[in-house]
């Protein structure tokens, strides 16, 4: 799969707009500001195709785009922005829960965590939800450039201890490796 061809394809804001044709999907999610379209523009190389923002909260639809022809990478919106409306908030968790439960064509959620925090609450519930829903899940650990090599080692291990079931690694923009090693990941699954 060749991630430097890829395209914008549509934004969905319902399961029933996916696509066509359907085709393997790997889904980013993450609280807001966590970093998911910097990651994604990495992996494809391209630094403007998906649209980032220093404003927490500005993704507001299911994005789709096509790799290569044979699978979508799909950027979620951020969960947990305190500024956001009770509607807002309630109109997100309408659109993702029936998005993930139902939609059989998601082969692997990376689920974006900023390696500098501890995890929050909002992250258990949704890393518990995809265990409850049996759906394959990575946990990256975002950010991780902004640490020490000692720092991030440490914050990794934590990780490693508060979700012992998971899939861990850190990643960041800013490392080549870390980003190849995604891609292989993708590749593998």
């Amino acid at each position: 799969m060749n991630f430097q061809k890829t395209s914008f394809v549509k934004s969905i804001t319902r399961l029933d707009q996916r696509p066509l044709p359907e085709l393997p999907e790997f889904v980013f999610a993450g609280r807001s500001n966590v970093g998911k379209s910097s990651l994604m523009n990495a992996i494809f190389n391209n630094s403007k195709l998906v649209k980032t923002s220093s404003t927490p909260g500005k993704t507001q639809t299911i994005n789709y785009f096509l790799v290569d022809n044979q699978a979508y990478f799909v950027d979620l919106p951020g969960y947990g922005y305190a500024k956001r409306s009770q509607k807002d908030q309630l109109a997100w968790k309408q659109a993702i829960e029936p998005f993930i439960e139902k939609n059989q064509s998601i082969k692997m959620i990376f689920v974006l965590v900023d390696i500098r925090h501890e995890i929050q609450v909002l992250d258990l519930e949704l890393i518990q939800w995809l265990n409850y829903l049996k759906k394959s899940y990575i946990i990256l650990l975002t950010k991780s450039d902004k640490l020490s090599r000692h720092q991030a080692r440490l914050q990794t291990d934590y990780f490693i201890h508060t979700i012992p079931d998971g899939t861990i690694y850190p990643v960041s923009i800013k490392d080549p490796a870390s980003i190849q090693r995604l891609r292989e990941n993708v590749l593998s699954i």
